[in-house]
């Protein structure tokens, strides 16, 4: 078993769990990585391309989407199974100074 593959998973589940997105990560067949399920039907697959030459490292598959979405990083991942699940981006932080002490 992968080492890696365990860590990305966990990863999701604690991801699925700050979304307050009510489901599961699995380990999956080769290629697949992790299938994420959800309470509401929703099965969305990440596996590894079969080319270790593609300069991609996932691949996120979901019944709604027409082709799988590739991702070069684990924050396309992220983004790739928050558009897939439809999860909402919220509001960006904003940092600014302060008002100026007199």
């Amino acid at each position: 078993m992968n080492t890696d593959d365990t860590r990305l998973r966990d990863f999701l589940a604690d991801t699925l769990a700050l979304w307050r997105v009510d489901g599961a990560v699995e380990p999956g067949v080769a290629p697949v990585v992790a299938t994420v399920r959800t309470t509401a039907g929703t099965i969305i697959c990440i596996e590894r391309p079969s080319d270790p030459e593609l300069p991609l490292r996932w691949l996120v598959r979901s019944r709604a989407a027409a082709r799988p979405r590739a991702c070069a990083s684990l924050v396309g991942l992220l983004n790739a199974l928050r558009g897939a699940l439809g999860v909402d981006r919220g509001s960006p932080v904003r940092i600014a100074p302060g008002p100026d002490e007199q």
